[in-house]
């Protein structure tokens, strides 16, 4: 395994703070928005294949960063890793998938209160963890 791997599971004093997972998710809002902007005006003429395409970009881009790297672009901003709540590990494919399919979701619904609730409610949870983390049994570290 790589340096930094693995590790003990987070304790409450180095959980990554909310309010700036949120801005390092908006950093991630950002860079899809465009990649999936350029996929949509190549594929303009279809565009049913076009959303079929970003989804497979958005979840792409999660799988890879977070079961390789333990953090996405907007995340290495701030330092902070995606962990296995069970093990410490960086989550495997499937969970950083998962994890990222309901965090697209969130950003999707944020225009409606349900997405916005799935973002937010790392806010008052114990452990900082969104829904997104819930689900696929996450957690997020300074380290």
């Amino acid at each position: 395994m790589p340096p930094g791997y693995g590790g003990a599971l987070s304790t409450p004093g180095n959980l990554a703070s909310p309010g700036l997972r949120i801005v390092g998710g908006l950093i991630d809002v950002v860079i899809l928005i465009v990649i999936n902007g350029i996929v949509s005006v190549i594929l303009q003429k279809a565009q049913g294949v076009a959303g079929i395409v970003n989804l497979a970009v958005d979840l792409a881009y999660f799988g890879y960063f977070w079961s390789t790297r333990g953090q996405s672009i907007g995340m290495m901003v701030f330092g902070f890793k995606v962990r296995d709540k069970a093990t410490g590990q960086y989550p495997d494919v499937g969970h950083a998938i998962l994890r990222g399919f309901i965090w697209t979701l969130e950003v999707g619904f944020t225009v409606c209160i349900f997405g916005a609730i799935g973002w937010l409610w790392q806010l008052w949870d114990p452990e900082k963890q969104a829904i997104h983390d819930k689900i696929a049994g996450t957690i997020v570290t300074t380290n």
